[in-house]
């Protein structure tokens, strides 16, 4: 039977309205149940959240211990062993060595006490006096010092381009005796100050005994030992950052009769020759610095190749003990 064209358009209504009257009738029920999707969607993500939360934590906590850990001073079970190794298989040549591994803690001498004739390298106690000194506002730097006929010495680049009476600035004489070891600025400094003025302040501030004249301002019974002392008291005094630290540490970082020189490898150091004697100590200021000291007469000409050699000797062990000291610390990263 056909329906008419106006029964069709109501029978169209009735249906809309009975589809309408279902939707209203389960609209909570639909919308609860996307509630509860979403609700289920977010307890996930929530989820999913702390455990990328907890992970990261662990891994920030495993880092913090292994950093602590590199913070710490260590050393591998061979290392004196390889040290004493390294030291005996120089016997027979006139060698005094001290290297100080500064982040890990450990000294190691060859002829501690064996007296050398220091030469230059004891110019490094007249630099700790005057950055201390000005450090306490008990001197200028920027003031200046005269220049004498009675300071002229051998050896003074830059002090021969200056005249007699001239008036140097302090800052410039230092960097001059500690680049090029000017010899004439280094003796207008002892003049200026007095010999007996450094004497007393190295014996009581460090316990350091030096025999200084005014005329003769240098240590003929410099040993390793001294130098290794010098060496750590200039370490602390550089830590600090200012202007005073920037001019020794440019003035230091130098290539004149550099010993330490080493592929890859830049270290600021203060040499000392006079006669066969030939001194270098330096500072590495790498993420794991150490200081170094070596006192030759068994340079044979050859004063930079004895002292490189040496240097790459004991570099080679103490890169050994640091790479055994990133395994050991790496240990923390997998618990």
């Amino acid at each position: 039977m056909r329906l008419r064209k106006g029964a069709k358009i109501a029978l169209c209504f009735i249906i809309i309205g009975i589809l309408f009257s279902v939707i209203l009738f389960n609209k909570d029920k639909i919308k609860s149940s996307f509630s509860k999707k979403e609700e289920v969607k977010e307890v996930k993500n929530k989820e999913e959240t702390i455990e990328n939360n907890k992970e990261e934590e662990e891994q920030l906590l495993k880092q913090q211990k292994y950093e602590e850990c590199m913070s710490k001073p260590y050393k591998m079970d061979s290392l004196d062993e390889e040290f004493n190794n390294l030291f005996n298989s120089y016997e027979g040549r006139n060698l005094a060595i001290s290297f100080n591994d500064v982040k890990n803690d450990y000294t190691y001498y060859l002829n501690k006490d064996k007296a050398y004739y220091s030469g230059c390298t004891v110019k490094i106690f007249m630099t700790i006096y005057l950055l201390e000194q000005a450090r306490e506002g008990k001197i200028d730097l920027h003031s200046t010092f005269t220049y004498l006929p009675e300071d002229q010495h051998a050896f003074s680049d830059y002090m021969d381009k200056h005249q007699f009476y001239e008036e140097i600035p302090i800052v410039d004489l230092i960097r001059y005796w500690m680049s090029i070891s000017d010899n004439a600025a280094y003796f207008v400094a002892i003049r200026s100050v007095g010999a007996e003025t450094i004497n007393a302040y190295f014996r009581d501030k460090y316990n350091i005994y030096l025999p200084f004249t005014n005329k003769h301002p240098f240590v003929s019974n410099y040993t390793s030992d001294l130098a290794d002392k010098s060496l750590k008291i200039l370490y602390k005094v550089l830590e600090v950052d200012d202007e005073y630290s920037k001019l020794v540490k440019d003035a230091m970082y130098n290539d004149v009769e550099n010993g330490f020189t080493l592929d890859g490898v830049r270290m600021m150091h203060k040499y000392g020759e006079y006669d066969v004697f030939h001194n270098d100590i330096g500072i590495y200021e790498g993420e794991y610095p150490y200081l170094i000291s070596v006192l030759t007469t068994d340079a044979h000409n050859d004063y930079i190749g004895v002292i490189s050699g040496v240097h790459r000797d004991i570099r080679n062990i103490y890169l050994k003990n640091i790479e055994s000291k990133k395994e050991y610390c790496e240990g923390y990263k997998n618990e």
